[in-house]
């Protein structure tokens, strides 16, 4: 009789510490994923912004604006003065920067992709800015999580 009781406490304690398990290991999952997301969206979002605040101006004709998934090609100066051109568009989820045609690199961390990328190009009679509104997925994770980033930009170029 004594064992059956030890077994049943013994039980009892193993579900409770499992689910304690579990639960913790959930919230490390969803904690990564929102870190994943932050670090991608703030890291593409300063590098867009670093380029838009360089050049000095946006190729109208070659940027497609005010939809998804946009294309945005600006017309800027290497660090030695030279012209090129930075364009920033989607390619199957990802974010790619090119300088003078040639791809750069991907902007995005390795699970994560493009759901939305617009950009709106505001112009005044003294300034020039570009609205941009991104929506990031993760991959990873089994239900899907995204998070949106926005930011508005003055081309110091522009003025």
């Amino acid at each position: 009789m004594e064992m059956l009781i030890y077994l049943a406490i013994f039980t009892m304690l193993s579900i409770l510490v499992i689910n304690s398990l579990i639960t913790v290991m959930t919230s490390f999952a969803t904690t990564r994923t929102n870190r994943d997301l932050l670090e991608s969206g703030s890291t593409a979002i300063e590098r867009i912004s670093r380029e838009i605040r360089q050049a000095k101006d946006v190729d109208i004709a070659n940027s497609t604006l005010g939809s998804s998934p946009g294309v945005l090609q600006l017309n800027s100066t290497n660090s030695v003065g030279n012209s090129m051109v930075i364009k920033f568009m989607i390619s199957s989820g990802a974010l790619n920067i090119y300088e003078d045609g040639v791809l750069k690199d991907n902007l995005l961390g390795q699970n994560i992709s493009v759901n939305s990328l617009i950009f709106r190009r505001i112009s005044t009679t003294n300034s020039e800015a570009v609205k941009i509104e991104m929506t990031l997925q993760d991959n990873k994770s089994k239900s899907t999580k995204t998070a949106n980033f926005f930011d508005t930009i003055g081309l110091r170029g522009a003025y």
